[in-house]
């Protein structure tokens, strides 16, 4: 999602946020467990509410302070959620220690056990959901007269953003290539390690994407993560190709293919000529755009001629609440569009993907039911 803070180097970061909310953690615990036990009298429901009232009060602070010390964007979201995958839980079985020699309130107690209930829940959402790759499958109907008289598969892998290649980042490229789509576009953000050490994880990173194979191509555009002097690095070699705001023309005879790569800078004068150029261009034809950002959908003109647009970006919010969806996407296409999946958005079909990694670094590494995505879209003529 974020470029890296110019003064931090990945390492320097993960130390930086290891301390601060390990410091934190510590802190909470003691002022917590100090808070509602204080006396000799019951632990009452009203102390709990009391001290409840406190701690969001004090984790504001922290979250705030956190930020304006670091100028980390995602460390207040580690601070909360250390505190509520560590240290209320240390705090809970504190209490519940302690209610066998001392009088503690039923709905107190309750809230105990349920904070305890949290445990492998947060160790779901840290280690096992992440990992838990799905395959999206959506059908997209061409709403134009394109000249395009099959179906045609598009592999959409998003926000691979890794510090270093896993299996998971492999399987992910493995279910691509099995689908044998006809085209491939990743929209950005491929490791998060900061360009001191791009070449340290340029060979890996190029051997994932070696098989990386399409009759149409493979294509890639630059993320919040990514300078292009990076990218040629980590794509050297491989049969992946770079466009920063640019329109390709694919495919032969009476099927074409227009594709537009869009840079990080959707809203600049490069990026809306090369929305204008696809728009404009004579003849039938497929008009996509792929590009990090979902915002881009909004330079394109209100009856646009482009069959789909095609994003990452918001990882799926990362946190899918019931009922609720993403509390944060980080676009302003909205929480409803930036969950993931195919929308229309200003009169255009928008498909954005929940990726395939996560935020790393000072970031907690979280998915609450929003696991990670390969995207395999099918464009069609509607019946």
């Amino acid at each position: 999602m974020r470029r890296l803070p110019r003064r931090f180097g990945s390492s320097s970061l993960n130390t930086k946020s290891a301390v601060v909310t390990t410091i934190v953690a510590v802190v909470d615990v003691v002022v917590v467990c100090k808070l509602l036990m204080h006396g000799a009298g019951p632990i009452t429901t009203k102390r709990c509410l009391q001290v409840a009232g406190l701690v969001a009060i004090m984790l504001l602070v922290q979250g705030v302070g956190a930020f304006k010390a670091t100028g980390m964007l995602f460390l207040p979201i580690s601070v909360l959620w250390v505190f509520l995958a560590v240290a209320l839980p240390i705090c809970a079985l504190r209490l519940l220690l302690v209610s066998r020699r001392r009088p503690v309130e039923a709905p107190v107690r309750g809230l105990a056990w349920m904070s305890l209930a949290t445990v492998p829940l947060s160790f779901h959402a840290s280690f096992v959901e992440p990992f838990r790759l799905i395959t999206e499958r959506h059908s997209v109907p061409i709403a134009h007269d394109v000249g395009w008289r099959r179906p045609l598969v598009v592999g959409v892998l998003a926000d691979i953003q890794c510090e270093k290649v896993l299996d998971h980042h492999r399987e992910a490229v493995r279910r691509v290539m099995e689908a044998k789509p006809d085209l491939i576009v990743l929209p950005g953000d491929y490791a998060q390690v900061g360009s001191h050490r791009i070449p340290e994880i340029a060979p890996d990173f190029r051997a994932l994407l070696a098989p990386l194979d399409a009759p149409l191509g493979v294509w890639c555009v630059a993320g919040d993560t990514d300078k292009p002097a990076d990218i040629w690095q980590l794509i050297e070699g491989t049969r992946v190709r770079f466009l920063q705001d640019e329109v390709v023309e694919l495919g032969t005879g009476n099927e074409r293919v227009l594709l537009a790569g869009i840079s990080l800078h959707y809203d600049g004068p490069e990026a809306l000529a090369a929305l204008a150029d696809l728009e404009a261009r004579p003849g039938e034809a497929l008009r996509l755009v792929f590009a990090h950002r979902p915002d881009v959908v909004y330079g394109l003109a209100q009856e646009s001629p482009v069959d789909l647009v095609i994003a990452g970006h918001t990882h799926g919010g990362q946190v899918s609440l019931p009922f609720f969806g993403p509390p944060i996407v980080s676009t302003k296409v909205g929480r409803r569009v930036g969950a993931g999946g195919l929308h229309e958005v200003n009169g255009s079909l928008l498909y954005v993907s929940r990726g395939v990694g996560w935020e790393n670094h000072h970031a907690p590494r979280i998915r609450v039911l929003c696991p990670p995505e390969v995207s395999l879209l099918t464009l069609a003529s509607a019946p």
